[in-house]
């Protein structure tokens, strides 16, 4: 369940823009010979409801469909009760209310095709519910991911915007915090508080509280004394739009020092970006939103199968780098260069102690 305030500002994300993107998919589905795009939501797979219609889904699952003409309809589970409100907040066409809700989406595509085409993005993760149904009145259902992608590789101006807010935001957030400080959930609360004062939708902080004992970044439930050096990382939505920042924390001054230089290495590997062979640290990983999840696992250390990053997008970049004073755990949103320049982070990871 979200907590923060979740709106649409037509001034931020103006209706042409949304246009714009449905036209583009629609274009795409017209070339591919698709007549209907089926975009799964929920609050952990928002992202594509709200780069096609401005809705950030808060509770409960939905289907967001588009056929090749008209603008999108949202099928949900949620109360009627809710559907002025979220139509209010979103460019729809209808805001329906289904207990069925991939038997009604086959039902409005076949019922002005026979025989009609159903593409599904991130069709693994849809529930067997949702996506068996799709299949009723003898609507086809195929694997959308790849339209979809190829869609979203280059964001527009207004996904940059948003993604740059959203950065400068987490790092206002992390600059409230100090290594003086020896409370983890006063850490948190900082943190939290400046980053929803500034117009974070939601905000996620995850704390490794005594790097000499664990680096894993956990959400913190209750209190916890932190150790001479520790770790936080903050995840931030804005408009739909997620990035990460992490940042490492030290009461000595040399182990500092080791900190900053470590910070260093890492800004530089990242203006490596897409290359991923600078990236010599510990562990690594680099996340970006291709479809429908907000930070995807693209690239990394543990990955199996590495996707291609593309140029011109904006990813999020963690890495642990060991130093001779102990871990540094770092990470910042990044642009990555679209024509051969160098990426850069999107909000330095850099901060005054």
């Amino acid at each position: 369940m979200r907590r923060g305030l979740i709106s649409w500002s037509k001034t931020e994300l103006p209706p042409s823009v949304l246009d714009a993107r449905v036209a583009r998919v629609q274009s795409a589905m017209a070339e591919a010979r698709i007549d209907a795009l089926a975009v799964y939501s929920d609050p952990a797979r928002s992202s594509g409801a709200a780069w096609l219609t401005g809705f950030i889904p808060y509770w409960n699952r939905g289907v967001v469909l588009l056929q090749r003409g008209g603008k999108p309809i949202l099928y949900t589970g949620m109360s009627k009760r809710v559907h002025t409100w979220i139509k209010a907040n979103a460019h729809l066409e209808e805001v329906t209310y289904s207990t069925a809700i991939g038997a009604d989406v086959a039902k409005a595509v076949t019922g002005n095709k026979s025989g009609a085409i159903i593409a599904v993005p991130d069709i693994n993760v849809v529930p067997g519910g949702i996506l068996d149904s799709m299949s009723n009145d003898g609507a086809s259902v195929v694997d959308g991911t790849a339209l979809l992608a190829k869609l979203r590789a280059a964001p527009d101006a207004t996904e940059l915007t948003f993604a740059f807010k959203a950065a400068n935001i987490a790092r206002a957030g992390l600059a409230k915090a100090t290594a003086a400080e020896r409370d983890g959930a006063t850490l948190v609360g900082l943190i939290d508080g400046e980053a929803r004062r500034q117009g974070a939708e939601e905000v996620y902080v995850g704390l490794a509280a005594d790097l000499a004992k664990s680096k894993a970044l956990l959400r913190l439930e209750g209190t916890v004394a932190l150790g001479a050096s520790f770790a936080v990382r903050v995840s931030v939505a804005y408009k739909g739009v997620w990035v990460r920042m992490t940042r490492t924390f030290a009461r000595d001054q040399a182990q500092a020092a080791e900190i900053a230089a470590a910070t260093e290495r890492f800004a530089a590997a990242a203006s490596m970006l897409p290359r991923t062979d600078a990236m010599s640290f510990a562990s690594w990983l680099v996340e970006g939103c291709r479809t429908t999840q907000p930070l995807e696992p693209l690239a990394g250390s543990i990955l199996a199968d590495q996707i291609a990053i593309a140029p011109g997008t904006y990813v999020c970049v963690q890495a642990t780098i060991d130093t001779a004073k102990g871990p540094v755990l770092v990470g910042a949103p990044v642009l990555l260069g679209r024509g051969g320049e160098a990426s850069a982070c999107m909000a330095s990871p850099q901060f005054d102690a």
